[in-house]
């Protein structure tokens, strides 16, 4: 519904399918109409791998920038910073093509049956999207998802490492 909702534009600015709902339950009803309880769900296996490939490179990048920073001599507070930021760095670049194929795919039209107009599953808008726009097709949007995964990943894990430490100063 969101991918929908926020794809949809003025007829002047218009561009690729657009899907008229009115609102979120309009576009939930709509969806559903269209497609049953499946429609509601189309593309969430894309989501289910974009989400665990981020929340791992997120994880896994935090947890391997901190042990050098360390043994750097950095404050600690510096190790939680720096470590947080070049996470939220690695998730843009691991989660953009992710986003792509799950936004290409939420967003496509239907056809009678319920089956996407463009791509069969995401396998098939992969491999289109490679043959067509090239490896850069995956990268649309990175700007602003960088823009929002890197200060979020820096506060997080920064706090998360803050509060970590407290725990462990205050039981230990």
């Amino acid at each position: 519904m969101k991918a929908q909702l926020q794809a949809q534009s003025a007829g002047k600015i218009t561009v690729g399918y657009q899907h008229r709902h009115t609102s979120m339950f309009d576009a939930m009803r709509q969806i559903y109409k269209s497609g049953g309880i499946a429609g509601l769900w189309r593309g969430s296996a894309a989501n289910l791998v974009r989400a665990s490939v981020a929340s791992s490179a997120q994880i896994a990048t935090f947890g391997w920038v901190k042990a050098p920073l360390r043994k750097m001599g950095f404050q600690p507070v510096v190790v939680s910073f720096l470590s947080g930021l070049t996470a939220g760095s690695v998730l843009a670049c691991v989660v953009t093509p992710l986003d792509l194929v799950t936004t290409r795919l939420y967003n496509q039209g239907l056809d009678a049956q319920g089956k996407g107009l463009l791509y069969k599953g995401w396998l098939d808008c992969v491999l289109k999207v490679m043959k067509t726009e090239g490896i850069y097709g995956f990268y649309k949007g990175l700007g602003p998802i960088y823009a929002r995964s890197a200060p979020h990943s820096t506060l997080l894990l920064f706090f998360f490492d803050q509060l970590i430490a407290l725990r462990n100063h205050i039981f230990d």
